[in-house]
C-alpha cells in the first residue's frame, strides 16, 4: 500500500527539467506540459464563455473572485473538481481531453457568483447549463446545445437567449430580476408580455423538443492572441499539490511546504500545527491571502491578527472574508459595522451578511443604514420563498427601529432634562452660598426686636408681557426691545445684567442682536426714563414661557 502511494505521489510531480508554459487572460491561465495548441483552445473558451455572461450581464469585463488556474497534464487519465488553492481556484485535466460539462458548469458558476446579484435558483440554474456547453472556435460561438439533461430551467434561459426577437431584451430581464422586482413585473418591462405568456411560449418549446443553437459572433480572439510563457518548477509543484491535495509535494522547509501543510493544519482545525506553518509562511514572504487570512484568524495579540487580516484583503481585494474577520476582532457595534459594510458590498449575494450588518447597524444606532441592510438581505434570499420570510422577518425589524428610535429621542430629552436640572440646583447652591457669606458675622435679633424687610427699594415696579425682539449689548450694560401684543416696540434699560433675575421654561438665558426665535417673557421693571438711551426703566426680573 505504501508502494503504491508513493508512486502515485511521484506521478503527480512534475519531472526534473521537464518544460512547463502558460497562457493567460482575464482571470484565466492554462499551465501545460503538453501541447501548447491544446492549452490556447480551452483558453479561448473559458474567455468567451466570460464574454457571453458579461453581454448577458450588462458587463464588459466580468471579474472573478479568484484567479482560475486549469492544469493540463500529461499522463493523468481524470480530471480533478475545482478547489481553492493558496492563490486561486485550481483543476487539473488530463492533457488532449475536453472538460466536462460539469465543470465548464462549476467555471460559469464561479463567473456568476462574483458579477451577478442573487436570482432566484432556477434562473442562475438555467444560466449556468446554457454556458456549460458552449463551444468556440476563435471569434465564433456555438451557444445553446443541449446538456445531456434537458431542464425546464435550461430551456427557458436557451429559448430567450437565442430567439432573435428576446435575445436582445433578455439582459433587461436579468438585470431586473437582479434588482428584486416582480418577476410579472419585470418580464411586461424587459419583453413586453405577461410571465404568463412566455412560460406558455417555454413550456411549447420545451415540449417540443427542438433546440437549435445560435451561431454568434464572440469576443475577436484568436488561438494566437495567447503567449506561452515558461514556468518554474516551484510554482508548478505547488499547484499540482493544490489540485491533488497532496500537500507533501513540494520541498521540506520551503515556502510552498509551509503554505500547504499550514493552510491544511488549518482546514482540519489543527491550530497548534496551523499556527506554526502559517507564521514560517509569513516569515519567509508568503503571497497568498488565503495565509494571511489563516494567520490573522490564530495569531496572538490584536495587532498581529489585525496586519494579518489587513495584509490579507490587501492582496485580494475583492475578498470579503478579510473584513469579516476584522469586525469579529472589534468590540463596539460602531467598527463592526464599519468592516462588515465593506465585505457586503464585496459580497452582496451572502444574505446572512447583510443581516449581521443590520443587526450592527442597529446597536449602533444607525436605523436608515440598518433598513437597507436588511432590504439587501431579502434581495440576496436564493428562492422567492426565502426572499417571502425575510421580507416579513424585516416588517418586524422595521417596527424594533422605529420603537429604537423613540427609545433614543427620550433618551436625548431626558439627558436635556436632567442637565436643565442640574444647572438650576446649581444656580440655586450658588444663591444660598451667597446668602450664607452674607450672613456671615451678623450678631443675632434680640429678643422681640422688630425685624425689618430686606428690600428697601421704594420705587414701585411695573410688568410688560410680549415677546424678546432684540438685545443692544453696550459694553457692561444693555437694552432690550420687547413687542407687546397689540402695541409698538419698548425699549428697556439694564445697567448691570449680573443683577437682574431670569426664570422661566426652556434656556434661561439670551444673547446678543436679533432673538432668532423671538421669545415670549413677563418682564418686571423700575420706572425711570432714560432720554439718552431711549428706555422706559430698568429691569430687575425677567420670566421667560
Amino acid at each position: 500500500m505504501k508502494c503504491f502511494l508513493a508512486i502515485l505521489l511521484l506521478a503527480s510531480l512534475p519531472l526534473p527539467g521537464e518544460q512547463w508554459e502558460s497562457c493567460r487572460s482575464g482571470p484565466f491561465e492554462v499551465w501545460t506540459n503538453g501541447s501548447e495548441r491544446d492549452a490556447r483552445q480551452l483558453l479561448v473558451r473559458l474567455e468567451q464563455v466570460r464574454y457571453v455572461l458579461g453581454r448577458l450581464l450588462g458587463n464588459d469585463d466580468p471579474a472573478s473572485l479568484w484567479p482560475a488556474r486549469v492544469l493540463l497534464m500529461k499522463g493523468r487519465n481524470h480530471s480533478t473538481p475545482w478547489v481553492l488553492g493558496r492563490e486561486g481556484w485550481v483543476s487539473l485535466l488530463p492533457a488532449g481531453s475536453a472538460p466536462s460539462r460539469q465543470w465548464m458548469r462549476e467555471v460559469a458558476r464561479m463567473l456568476l457568483e462574483a458579477n451577478a446579484r442573487r436570482m432566484p435558483r432556477y434562473w442562475e440554474d438555467g444560466l449556468e447549463d446554457l454556458l456549460s456547453t458552449l463551444e468556440a472556435q476563435g471569434p465564433k460561438i456555438t451557444l445553446g446545445l443541449p446538456p445531456g439533461e434537458r431542464t425546464l430551467e435550461w430551456a427557458r434561459v436557451q429559448y430567450l437567449a437565442t430567439n432573435p426577437d428576446y435575445a436582445v431584451r433578455f439582459r433587461v430581464l436579468l438585470n431586473n430580476m437582479q434588482q428584486g422586482a416582480d418577476e410579472d413585473a419585470a418580464y411586461r418591462n424587459s419583453l413586453g408580455l405577461s410571465k404568463a405568456d412566455i412560460e406558455a411560449q417555454v413550456k411549447k418549446y420545451f415540449d417540443a423538443g427542438q433546440f437549435p443553437p445560435a451561431i454568434l459572433s464572440g469576443r475577436p480572439i484568436v488561438e494566437k492572441d495567447f503567449v506561452m510563457h515558461p514556468l518554474e518548477e516551484s510554482r508548478v509543484t505547488a499547484a499540482i499539490a493544490d489540485a491533488t491535495g497532496n500537500v507533501k509535494l513540494s520541498p521540506a522547509g520551503s515556502l510552498e511546504s509551509a503554505e500547504a501543510l499550514g493552510l491544511e493544519a488549518a482546514r482540519k482545525g489543527d491550530k497548534v500545527k496551523a499556527l506554526e506553518w502559517l507564521k514560517q509562511a509569513v516569515a519567509a514572504g508568503s503571497k497568498s491571502a488565503r495565509v494571511y487570512l489563516e494567520y490573522g484568524k490564530l495569531a496572538d495579540g490584536f495587532k498581529t491578527r489585525q496586519d494579518a487580516l489587513v495584509e490579507a484583503a490587501k492582496k485580494n481585494p475583492r475578498w470579503a472574508e478579510p473584513y469579516i474577520e476584522l469586525a469579529n476582532l472589534e468590540k463596539t457595534p460602531e467598527r463592526q459595522a464599519f468592516y462588515l459594510k465593506t465585505a457586503a458590498k464585496l459580497d452582496p449575494r451572502d444574505g446572512g451578511l447583510w443581516l449581521r450588518l443590520a443587526r450592527a447597524q442597529l446597536e449602533a444606532k444607525q436605523f436608515t443604514d440598518a433598513s437597507k441592510s436588511w432590504f439587501a438581505a431579502g434581495l440576496a434570499a436564493p428562492t422567492p420563498e426565502e426572499r417571502a420570510a425575510v421580507s416579513e422577518a424585516r416588517r418586524k425589524f422595521e417596527a424594533e427601529i422605529a420603537d429604537r428610535q423613540a427609545a433614543e429621542r427620550k433618551r436625548i430629552a431626558d439627558e436635556k432634562q436632567r442637565e436643565l436640572e442640574r444647572l438650576r440646583e446649581q444656580a440655586l447652591n450658588e444663591v444660598k452660598a451667597a446668602e450664607a457669606k452674607a450672613n456671615q458675622g451678623l450678631k443675632p435679633l434680640d429678643s422681640g426686636q422688630k425685624v425689618e424687610p430686606w428690600w428697601d427699594d421704594k420705587t414701585p415696579s411695573e410688568r410688560i408681557s410680549g415677546q424678546l425682539r432684540k438685545v443692544d449689548c453696550l459694553g457692561k450694560a444693555a437694552r432690550i426691545w420687547i413687542l407687546p401684543s397689540g402695541g409698538k416696540l419698548v425699549s428697556l434699560w439694564i445697567p448691570d445684567p449680573g443683577r437682574v433675575v431670569v426664570t422661566g421654561s426652556g434656556e434661561a438665558s439670551f444673547g446678543c442682536g436679533t432673538q432668532r426665535p423671538a421669545r415670549n417673557c413677563t418682564i418686571d421693571y423700575k420706572p425711570r426714563k432714560d432720554s439718552k438711551q431711549g428706555t422706559l426703566g430698568d429691569v430687575a426680573v425677567i420670566e421667560f414661557r
